[in-house]
């Protein structure tokens, strides 16, 4: 019941606020957060990747027939702004990190991993939700892009291109979510090789040892050391890999469920202190970490629950994903703005942010659509057993 509570929370309240507050309709582009007290952002800079993830956002909702009228028109005008300011052709392709919505000018224009696959995950649903060839057409490109500006000789992508160091397993997640998606909904041999290549990094770099914990940072040649702060971990993004792993194993037909389970019991236990349910956003053995705990991290915990319930059928970890729900409802979503939330809680669950980051919109409707797409997968069920 508290999932449901959380989804209708999110379809009811927050989709609506961030389709209306979270788009600068005179600039035709969605802002980079809200203020505290739910207002417009009141600068016009933004981030490739957080721009993106809105285009994303109001994409698939609209495509699930559950996002606010005009969502997917608002999509396409952003992505439409979103090119013909942050596209840089030439050899080197691919979309500027940063730009000025207002202004319309580039302010950082290194190509990076992460905003090009945050990118490459909004055209496969704006694909997706139009079937228009242009989507179709920028994906051929994009995918082109990556492998030719962020070619790198030891594995994976460039972190951008400027070969800025350290390694981050971080990106190329993403890039396999986004080519994950590229594969569930417009298959092509091309994407399944994407998607293939990005995986396979889970265990050629990114886990140390055969339960070893899923690393953040690495030098040149993907090696683990102090210099670049290889000791930190973050147990929010072992939760994301949970429920990413869980896709690729339906998409290529493989059972990782053993890894699945090692990154899961790691999060919990680096992750929680003093008997919280909510997890910290990083440990270190080596240097001072903030006590600090976002938002996201809650979510991809509770995603990683809801997977794992899905691949084993285990009524726990429903059980442990509606406990998070609650207490996420209890905490980050109260005494919040209407249609907001308080993104980062300290160890006394006390509110901590400057704003309200449009990033942490992404990883609640990814949650969401989850519990969207499982109660349609449901409703013959549930109206079979009625019937009978």
């Amino acid at each position: 019941m508290t999932l449901a509570l959380l989804k209708s929370y999110f379809l009811e309240e927050i989709l609506p606020t961030w389709a209306k507050s979270g788009f600068d309709d005179s600039c035709g582009q969605f802002v980079e957060h809200l203020e505290l007290d739910g207002s417009p952002q009141r600068s016009g800079g933004v981030r490739t990747r957080t721009v993106a993830r809105q285009i994303y956002v109001h994409a698939h909702a609209a495509h699930l027939g559950v996002a606010p009228s005009g969502s997917l028109a608002m999509a396409e005008r952003a992505f439409a702004n979103l090119h013909r300011v942050a596209w840089v052709g030439g050899k080197r392709s691919g979309y500027a990190r940063a730009f000025d919505r207002r202004t319309k000018t580039v302010t950082d224009p290194v190509r990076d991993l992460y905003d090009n696959a945050c990118v490459l995950l909004a055209l496969s649903w704006l694909l997706t939700a139009t079937g228009k060839d242009l989507y179709r057409h920028q994906i051929d490109q994009m995918v082109i892009a990556i492998d030719r500006t962020l070619k790198d000789a030891f594995g994976g992508w460039a972190e951008d291109s400027d070969g800025t160091l350290p390694r981050r397993q971080n990106p190329h997640m993403h890039y396999l979510e986004a080519t994950l998606a590229l594969c569930e909904n417009n298959r092509t041999s091309t994407h399944m090789r994407a998607e293939s290549k990005a995986f396979a990094l889970l265990r050629s770099h990114f886990l140390v040892g055969p339960k070893g914990p899923l690393h953040e940072f690495f030098g040149p040649r993907w090696e683990l050391a102090e210099q670049y702060g290889s000791d930190r971990l973050e147990p929010g993004h072992m939760c994301e890999w949970v429920w990413l792993t869980k896709r690729h194993d339906t998409l290529a037909h493989t059972d990782h469920t053993a890894i699945c389970l090692d990154l899961l019991s790691t999060a919990l236990t680096i992750g929680r202190t003093n008997d919280s349910l909510f997890l910290v956003d990083a440990v270190s053995a080596s240097r001072p970490v903030s006590p600090s705990r976002r938002l996201w991290p809650q979510v991809e915990m509770l995603k990683a629950f809801l997977a794992l319930h899905e691949r084993l059928g285990l009524g726990i970890y429903l059980a442990q994903a509606a406990d998070v729900a609650s207490a996420m409802l209890a905490t980050y979503m109260a005494d919040a703005p209407d249609g907001c939330w308080h993104d980062c809680l300290d160890l006394a669950n006390k509110p901590t942010a400057g704003t309200i980051p449009a990033s942490s919109l992404y990883h609640l409707w990814t949650m969401v659509a989850d519990l969207v797409e499982s109660d349609r997968q449901m409703a013959p069920i549930r109206s079979e057993a009625k019937a009978c």
